[in-house]
């Protein structure tokens, strides 16, 4: 019997014609098992397995896989126990130096991952240093988070002033009629009243405390001073414009002191005077420090002052 091309296929797909390398595969094996198939067949259904279309999906799915592929980052953190995020997603780890494979990553597509590192440097703060890397599959790269960053943000626990060295903070700003007074921090605001009520013109407070800045307004409304002290909710390292302020006053860490001091430089103008309780202002010396002591909560408090002048503003290069 002659068995051409046609009769093979035939019997091979039996009722359907062949739609798939699966279906193809059975059809070979029928063949075989009915006595139907030859050395000819055979090699006729092995030559169709090379026919276009013929097992893409197969094809496609491994190019799919191989098209895929994720990046490896190495992050250096401020401290050892540093808490590392990649796109919100806490990395397990520990150490200065942390390894991380990121997701599948489209080839020929950069993605940005964005890092985000929180860590405490002390007791009472709490520091978050955020950095967007842009990689592509497969690539390594290198991503430093130790260094200081213009960016950083900072939480401080609000640990409140006893209001005796309060009142020494504004004698020694030198509070006038015409002064407008910035609390960055503000906590429940009584720093910021009491400049008020030793004769500053206005205040402002800021705090991100949604419950600090709610006790600051309802302490305002209670001095009576709501039309002259603005509480705002939200970060004080965001407030840019400082144009019209003359008295700021501190009490928020070395850290805090460091991020807005450039801010304080560019912004305030000449004549304009900054007091902060025990902290200072890294390699800006201040004018001025006194040591004075509480009645209500006994220890020694220091208070430094800072007086905004042309050489400032030229070290600013404003």
């Amino acid at each position: 019997m002659q068995i051409t091309t046609e009769s093979c296929v035939d019997s091979a797909s039996e009722t359907a014609p062949i739609a798939s390398l699966a279906s193809l595969r059975e059809g070979l094996h029928n063949a075989s098992m009915t006595g139907r198939s030859s050395r000819t067949c055979l090699w006729t259904l092995a030559a169709l397995l090379l026919l276009p279309g013929i097992g893409s999906h197969q094809a496609l799915a491994q190019q799919a896989t191989r098209s895929t592929q994720s990046a490896r980052l190495t992050v250096t953190v401020p401290h050892d126990d540093t808490v590392l995020s990649l796109d919100g997603r806490a990395i397990v780890g520990m150490g200065a130096t942390r390894r991380i494979e990121t997701p599948p990553i489209v080839a020929s597509q950069p993605r940005s991952f964005t890092l985000t590192a929180t860590w405490n440097p002390n007791t009472y703060t709490t520091m978050t240093r955020t950095k967007t890397v842009s990689v592509r599959a497969g690539e390594q790269v290198t991503v430093d988070l130790s260094r200081e960053d213009a960016g950083d943000r900072v939480r401080v626990i609000y640990v409140p002033t006893p209001t005796d060295v309060v009142s020494e903070m504004v004698t020694l700003a030198g509070i006038t009629a015409g002064d407008v007074v910035y609390e960055p921090g503000c906590g429940d605001a009584r720093i910021t009243i009491a400049a008020l009520r030793a004769g500053a013109k206005r205040g402002i407070c800021v705090d991100l405390d949604p419950d600090r800045a709610k006790e600051s307004l309802a302490n305002v409304q209670q001095a009576g001073l709501a039309d002259r002290i603005d509480v705002r909710l939200g970060d004080a390292l965001d407030v840019k414009d400082l144009s019209e302020v003359t008295v700021v006053l501190l009490y928020m860490g070395d850290h805090f002191n460091l991020l807005i001091r450039p801010v304080l430089w560019q912004q305030l103008k000449p004549g304009s005077r900054v007091v902060s309780h025990r902290f200072t202002m890294g390699d800006w010396s201040p004018d001025k420090t006194i040591t004075v002591q509480s009645a209500e909560v006994s220890g020694d408090y220091e208070l430094h002052l800072w007086t905004i002048t042309d050489e400032v503003k030229r070290r600013s290069g404003r």
